[in-house]
């Protein structure tokens, strides 16, 4: 039976009654078209028995939903769930525990990586499904009934999918390592990067010099500021390709930055004056004061040395693990570790969090192969004795 909840009262009604249950299969429709929050649509919830869409436009008290989402005798069942736990967080949803995400589950029993939701079902159950109605616009009211099919579709054949997955777990060793990634995906939007280094995360910015860095670290922390105040998507403020081509030239005036190709449009007019300023200020920081594009050079082999031996390191893991690759690292992890023993000072890192290479069920595994540098290692060693 699928119903629609749109009180505070029947959603803790069903929350109360699945509290019973071993599973719940969960999703979120949301819209991020243009904005840095999601904006959530729905929620689709499943015990087992009764399948709930939860409208997020009316309730106001999510209390209930975020103590079942806590209880840790439920196991939680998402696809592919890093967005979803953004969405949920807007919310109030910080911790889903246990949390059992059957794309990871089918990328560490060697299905695959990244396998979307619909080819997951057909292989698991042979049903095929539906997803014409994929680019609703899921804050329009109100949905109609084939929308809300669509919907119900997510999670009814999502606790399947999860029993079918845990059946192919023979080794017990597995299980625990997809649920500790549960938890490791929900501690990583817990803690991104000091706002100072969210240039870090830039596509090529080791390409860059030390004040073009300086320039690069100013633009990348006034847009996330200024997106944050009005709720817009990074892009729309400025792309990260054109504050790459901004740190570079560091134009000097309004007219020669309007004259950089690409920087035509009305949102870069807009904020033209502010840009300027803010090179300008880069460009009068003392030198200790920029950022290098790396560090301890004497003991730097080059950027694609190092990234190699990383690439390395988990591939041999894998092979002797018998996990795959793709489940060990992806590539956001291996950067961060990389930026963390190259790209920052002694005094930035420890303002980043411990990379994911050096923590839970990783570290042990891992160490062993990775290349540490001696400027790091008394430090990693202090991971390890924790």
């Amino acid at each position: 039976m699928t119903y629609l909840i749109t009180d505070n009262l029947s959603l803790a009604t069903y929350c109360q009654n699945a509290a019973g249950q071993h599973a719940l299969a969960v999703d979120s429709e949301f819209i991020r078209q243009s904005t840095l929050y999601p904006k959530l649509g729905l929620i689709q919830l499943f015990d087992g028995k009764q399948l709930a869409l939860v409208d997020p436009l009316t309730i106001t008290d999510w209390q209930p939903l975020i103590q079942l989402f806590a209880d840790e005798t439920i196991v939680k069942t998402l696809h592919s769930c890093t967005e979803d736990l953004e969405a949920l967080a807007t919310i109030g949803i910080a911790r889903i525990q246990p949390l059992f995400d059957t794309q990871l589950a089918a990328e560490l029993l060697g299905w695959g990586s990244s396998i979307g939701y619909a080819k997951l079902v057909e292989r698991a159950t042979g049903e095929v499904l539906d997803k014409s109605e994929s680019r609703t616009d899921w804050l329009a009211r109100p949905l109609a009934t084939k929308q809300l099919e669509y919907a119900a579709n997510d999670v009814t054949f999502l606790l399947p999918l999860y029993q079918h997955l845990m059946a192919q777990f023979n080794n017990e060793a597995l299980l625990p390592l997809l649920l500790a990634e549960g938890q490791q995906l929900q501690q990583r939007r817990a803690t991104p990067l000091p706002l100072k280094l969210k240039y870090l995360e830039i596509k090529n910015g080791s390409l860059l010099r030390s004040r073009d860095l300086a320039v690069l670290r100013e633009l990348v922390a006034w847009r996330l500021g200024y997106a944050g105040q009005r709720d817009l998507a990074l892009g729309l403020v400025v792309k990260d390709f054109q504050m790459l081509e901004l740190a570079k030239r560091k134009p000097a005036t309004v007219e020669s930055l309007l004259n950089i190709p690409g920087m035509t449009g009305r949102d870069m007019r807009r904020h033209a004056k502010s840009i300027i300023e803010l090179i300008e200020l880069a460009k009068q920081l003392p030198q200790d004061a920029c950022p290098q594009p790396f560090y301890q050079l004497a003991n730097f082999a080059g950027e694609k040395v190092v990234l190699a031996e990383l690439g390395h390191a988990i591939k041999e893991v894998a092979a002797q693990s018998g996990i795959p690759a793709a489940f060990l690292s992806v590539r956001r992890q291996l950067h961060e570790y990389f930026n963390w023993c190259w790209r920052v000072s002694d005094e930035e890192r420890a303002l980043l969090p411990i990379p994911e290479y050096l923590s839970g069920w990783r570290q042990q595994l891992l160490l062993p192969y990775l290349p540490i540098p001696a400027h790091v290692e008394n430090l990693v060693n202090s991971y390890i004795q924790r």
